[in-house]
C-alpha cells in the first residue's frame, strides 16, 4: 500500500497542474497576459490553497512556460508530419515556409478546441519574447525551434539585409499566430470558410516574405 502513495501524489499533482494550465490559458487568451491576476487563476482552477500556483510553477513566467510546453509536443508532431508528407518543392521557399507555419497550427486547433487559447497566448508572446525576432528580449521563455522551417525562412528572406529580415520575421510570426487564432475562432464550425481563410493567411505571410527590400 505504501508503495502506491507516491504514484497517487504524482497523479494528483499532475491533475492540479493541468487545471492551472487550462484555467490560465483561457483567461490569458480571453483577456491578456498582464490583465489576469494569479489569484484569479487560482480561483478559476478550483484551488483553495493560494500557494498552490507558486508550488507548481514558481511564478507567472513559469506558468506561461508550462502552457507553451503543454501544447508544444503535439504541434511539433503535426509539423513534423506535414514536413514529412508534403512536397515543399511545389512552392517557392516563401510559400513553403508560410504553409509549414500555418497548416499544422490550423490542424491542431481543429482537433483540440482549447488549442485556440494556446495560439492566442502565443500571439501575445512569440514575436516580442523570442530572441530570434527580438534580440532585446529578456523574457527567458523557451520556444520550440524547427530547423527545417528556419532554413526555409532564411532562404525566403535571403534577398533582405539581416536587419530587415529580422523585421519581416517579427511581422510573420505576429501575422501567423494572430491570423490563425482569429480565423479559427471566427469560423470554428465552418470548415470550408476556415480553410479558405487560412489560405489567405498563407498568402499574406508569403507575400510579406517575398516583398522587395525597403531599407
Amino acid at each position: 500500500m505504501a508503495a502506491t502513495a507516491p504514484n497517487k501524489h504524482a497523479t494528483r499533482s499532475a491533475q492540479t497542474r493541468e487545471r492551472f494550465i487550462r484555467a490560465a490559458q483561457k483567461l490569458f487568451a480571453e483577456r491578456s497576459l498582464d490583465g489576469v491576476s494569479l489569484n484569479e487563476i487560482t480561483v478559476a482552477a478550483g484551488q483553495k490553497n493560494r500557494n498552490a500556483l507558486q508550488y507548481h510553477f514558481g511564478n507567472r513566467k513559469g506558468l506561461i512556460q508550462a502552457i507553451l510546453d503543454h501544447h508544444a509536443d503535439e504541434v511539433a508532431r503535426l509539423r513534423d508530419q506535414y514536413l514529412a508528407t508534403t512536397d515543399l518543392n511545389a512552392w517557392t521557399a516563401a510559400e513553403a515556409a508560410a504553409r509549414v507555419l500555418v497548416v499544422p497550427l490550423g490542424e491542431y486547433i481543429r482537433d483540440n478546441p482549447e488549442g485556440v487559447y494556446y495560439v492566442r497566448v502565443l500571439s501575445q508572446l512569440a514575436a516580442i519574447s523570442n530572441p530570434q525576432t527580438n534580440p532585446d528580449s529578456k523574457s527567458g521563455l523557451s520556444f520550440r525551434q524547427v530547423p527545417r522551417l528556419e532554413t526555409l525562412m532564411e532562404t525566403a528572406l535571403a534577398h533582405l539585409s539581416p536587419a530587415e529580415a529580422r523585421r519581416r520575421l517579427f511581422l510573420v510570426v505576429t501575422i501567423n499566430f494572430h491570423g490563425v487564432a482569429d480565423v479559427c475562432r471566427a469560423f470554428d464550425s465552418k470548415v470550408r470558410q476556415r480553410n479558405a481563410m487560412l489560405e489567405q493567411v498563407i498568402c499574406a505571410i508569403s507575400a510579406l516574405l517575398e516583398a522587395p527590400a525597403r531599407d
